[in-house]
């Protein structure tokens, strides 16, 4: 059997091999088609477009099921959407409803006279808050309201929210394995329709109204946010791009085989009017870049302020040493990006092996917090890439250049990615994974969530497994996203996402596995075969 560290995609060895294959694989998918389009994973088609009836409100359930403006595609059935209350049959809007001001009318709520509006719940004889604009008799917040988004009576398509004006998902996962995007409302956790983008995506980011996609096939490409259509601009990366991070004007990637962070800058300014700013893609051009060194393997980063703090988790079959370290980029001018510091992490006996093991500090997703970084550490060992020691967060104080490691609990290997939630911090635990020779997870301990109190001390943890006495594709717990107090949990082996809540010093399961929970959200699951959750990425 194969044991796996790292289910995200390695420099070399099986990560690699994994990448091969599934890029391999969708070549072969995408051959010689019939008639019209082939769609992907998940999608029908429709005429000569491709869809998701499972989500999309244009063909909800079948093609040409259409629900209506106040209705959302929900697996296939269309239902009230958030902000939506059925009243007689019909969903309605009833903060802003004139026929149904508060409530529905005769049952809580008012009919406002023909020459009164609608506002906030409550007949007024002329929209009165500042933030209001009045659109027929009905009294809306352009900035926020989904149902007339920048403009009275555009209503933001399917399960997307409205942010500034513009329409947009509050969570995207990238489907590595589906080659698609998908957006997720939060508060209903309501799954939009699957979107095809590039062959493999990694990660997205949001750049003004335009969504980088972060292609495991070494390219940047871009789609518009409304609705992800690819646009046709789009840039080279580096071998195994991994991570990446918007700071307006700047673009930063990180590519793990080719050890370096990429800066790319956005040339030209958004278009004037009504109408996409960048209707063609942003204008990216490369200004600087930085090189770690061989077999450094960089994988994730962090931004504060004009430094980049990047993990360095090495090449457990070359070079050893060349991992196991943080190291801090300055980019006060992104065009000569240049490393500042280096910070070793505690090895050997400090890492606490397990009998039997030896074991080095692979550090993978990393954070900065109240003014400390944090990088959570697989602990592996090298001879078989196993996990050869507990769960262990290293924590640096850049000012004093102090080192320590706080422990995770005997519930936690594996450790892999980490968040702020206010005051404290959230870690995801991949677990210790057990792979056939077909990369099918066949066992997985230790793995699900630690939240850490403002001491770095345990607070709780949760472990996410299958319902004893059942059978159910196995968890394993990867990037993920913080919305609130929410956290939307990316599985690297079924294409779920699942919604733990931080709540007080508890962690509760709201869609997941157990008793009481909610389903998954199932954001990219597949007919066949693993589905890694690339990432999960809250859109500001």
């Amino acid at each position: 059997m194969m044991k796996d560290p790292h289910p995200n995609p390695l420099p070399k060895g099986e990560g690699a091999f994994t990448v091969v294959f599934l890029v391999t694989l969708s070549l072969l998918l995408t051959g010689c088609p019939d008639e019209g389009p082939l769609c992907s994973e998940g999608q029908s088609r429709c005429g000569d477009t491709c869809v998701d009836l499972s989500s999309t409100s244009s063909h909800c359930g079948a093609c040409g099921v259409a629900c209506d403006s106040t209705e959302v595609c929900v697996e296939g059935g269309c239902q009230c959407r958030s902000g939506a209350t059925l009243c007689g049959g019909e969903c309605v809007v009833t903060a802003s409803d004139p026929a149904h001001c508060g409530g529905c009318a005769g049952a809580g709520g008012t009919t406002c006279a023909s020459d009164q509006v609608c506002e906030q719940g409550e007949c007024k004889a002329a929209c009165s808050l500042a933030s209001s604009e009045r659109c027929d008799r009905s009294c809306v917040d352009l900035d926020t309201d989904a149902f007339n988004c920048g403009a009275c009576g555009n209503v933001c398509a399917d399960s997307r929210s409205c942010r500034g004006g513009t329409c947009t998902y509050d969570l995207i996962a990238a489907c590595f394995n589906t080659g698609q995007v998908v957006g997720i409302q939060v508060g209903p956790d309501v799954k939009g329709p699957s979107v095809a983008v590039g062959t493999s995506p990694q990660t997205v980011a949001r750049m003004q109204d335009v969504l980088l996609v972060l292609d495991a096939s070494m390219r940047l490409l871009q789609a518009r946010l409304s609705d992800y259509g690819e646009l046709p601009a789009r840039n080279s990366t580096g071998l195994v791009p991994n991570h990446l991070l918007v700071q307006d004007p700047y673009v930063f990637v990180l590519n793990s085989t080719s050890n370096t962070l990429q800066v790319l800058r956005r040339d030209g300014e958004p278009a004037g009017g009504p109408g996409p700013r960048f209707p063609e893609g942003i204008t990216l051009t490369n200004v600087g870049s930085v090189n770690f060194g061989a077999n450094t393997n960089p994988y994730g980063f962090t931004l504060q302020g004009s430094d980049v703090y990047v993990t360095l988790l090495g090449n457990l079959q070359t070079d050893v040493s060349a991992g196991g370290k943080v190291v801090r980029v300055s980019v006060a001018d992104p065009s000569a990006p240049a490393i500042t510091d280096t910070f070793e992490l505690p090895t050997g006996e400090a890492l606490k092996p397990f009998p039997g093991h030896t074991s080095v500090p692979s550090p993978a997703g990393i954070s900065t917090h109240q003014g400390r970084v944090y990088a959570a550490l697989g602990n592996l060992d090298p001879q078989n890439f196993s996990v050869g020691g507990p769960g262990l967060l290293a924590r640096i104080d850049p000012a004093s250049r102090e080192v320590d490691l706080l422990e995770l609990g005997e519930g936690c290997l594996n450790p892999f990615w980490v968040v702020p939630v206010g005051e404290r911090l959230l870690v995801s635990c991949s677990g210790a994974a057990t792979y056939d020779r077909n990369f099918n997870l066949i066992d997985v301990q230790g793995t699900g969530l630690v939240l850490l109190g403002a001491d770095g001390g345990v607070v709780a943890s949760f472990a996410l497994r299958c319902p004893q006495g059942t059978s159910c594709p196995l968890p394993s717990a990867g990037r993920f996203a913080v919305v609130g107090n929410r956290a939307y949990v990316g599985d690297n082996n079924a294409g779920r996402l699942f919604v733990v809540e931080v709540v007080g010093d508890s962690l509760v399961e709201r869609r997941g596995l157990g008793p009481g929970a909610e389903p998954p959200i199932p954001a990219c699951s597949r007919g066949n075969g693993p589905s890694l959750v690339g990432d999960v990425v809250a859109i500001p």
